[in-house]
């Protein structure tokens, strides 16, 4: 059953966790329980530390000692706002779920965990349905990314092709080093293409829950990672400086799908720095088929967005039954504004 006013833990409390912390507040939820890994913010109140000029009557604890056995009977949801990979987050997961408290997740793995890594997808599906509970991945992706993808496609009675293409302007972002902004050619290859880094292998989630979505087996995923280069120097604020014409100016990740059907899709996902003229962020879906249909989205990158849309999805979690429900399994995303306290 939904909860109609819910009761929310925070795990991680960062700049996505901290930003939870406030939208929960506004809507009149309750914050029951906050952890966060040792250091100066273990002991504080989460609401001073969320920035809100108040105390919730909440202290963090240490993620390592805490007792989750209270979140039992005391939550209904917990809001992980760790890391992006499920390697890292998986003990986190395993103690939340193991208390009988669902989980909604920013990680991005956390979006599609069977095709990331099956062994700690089948943890995590085991321990969900063994205490009939929920685990979800979610973020400004959920909207602007997949159920975009789904959208585009229903229109039509023949598919041949999917195609997903975005920009993304980091070049004025703290995340600009992480896509590659600033290296050099070299430094490029070696952390970005050679092997994962931060990004890497995160956004072939993408088309490959849309494919999956649409009811497509796929049977092979491909992602390539290559530096943006441009002919004229750009200016990356991030970093106080141009880059040079010829060196890395962000990354692009080049995805291709293939399904068991001979339907395709292909993703051309671009993070750097962007020019005056290229003003917004972009999603754009378009699909080959019968007939053809484009979805495009200008959308706010970053803390907002994700940070609102985890909250929009906190009734769909709780009310979803046992397991790892992927967010296109929940229906379309919609909004919260009728759903505060009441």
């Amino acid at each position: 059953m939904t909860a109609s006013v819910p009761r929310v833990a925070v795990y991680g409390l960062g700049r996505y966790g901290t930003a939870s912390v406030r939208l929960v507040h506004e809507k009149g939820w309750s914050i029951v329980a906050a952890y966060n890994r040792s250091g100066e913010k273990v002991g504080q109140d989460v609401g001073r530390l969320a920035g809100l000029d108040l105390d919730l009557g909440v202290t963090v604890q240490d993620c390592e000692t805490a007792d989750y056995e209270a979140l039992r009977t005391g939550a209904d949801i917990a809001i992980v706002a760790t890391s992006d990979r499920l390697v890292h987050n998986i003990e986190g997961y395993e103690r939340l779920l193991a208390a009988g408290v669902n989980v909604l997740s920013h990680g991005t793995e956390s979006y599609y965990p069977a095709a990331i890594n099956p062994t700690l997808a089948e943890r995590i599906q085991t321990l969900a349905e063994n205490n009939g509970v929920t685990f979800t991945g979610t973020g400004i992706w959920d909207m602007s990314r997949i159920w975009s993808g789904i959208l585009a496609a229903a229109p039509c009675v023949e598919l041949t092709a999917l195609h997903h293409t975005s920009r993304t302007n980091l070049g004025r972002s703290t995340a600009a080093a992480v896509v590659g902004i600033g290296l050099t050619s070299q430094e490029f290859e070696e952390a970005i293409v050679q092997q994962p880094g931060p990004i890497g292998e995160l956004y072939k989630i993408i088309p490959w829950q849309v494919m999956t979505a649409l009811g497509y087996e796929v049977i092979n995923v491909v992602e390539r990672r290559e530096p943006v280069l441009f002919e004229h120097p750009v200016h990356a604020s991030a970093l106080g400086r141009d880059i040079a014409p010829g060196d890395p100016a962000g990354t692009r990740i080049l995805v291709d799908v293939t399904s068991a059907e001979g339907v395709l899709a292909h993703a051309k996902i671009e993070l750097r720095v962007c020019e005056a003229h290229e003003s917004k962020d972009f999603m754009r879906w378009s699909v080959e088929g019968n007939p053809n249909s484009t979805v495009h989205v200008d959308r706010q990158v970053g803390l907002p967005g994700s940070a609102a849309s985890m909250i929009n999805r906190v009734h769909d979690v709780i009310a979803a039954p046992p397991g790892i429900q992927e967010v296109y399994r929940l229906g379309p995303p919609g909004h919260s504004a009728l759903r505060g306290a009441r």
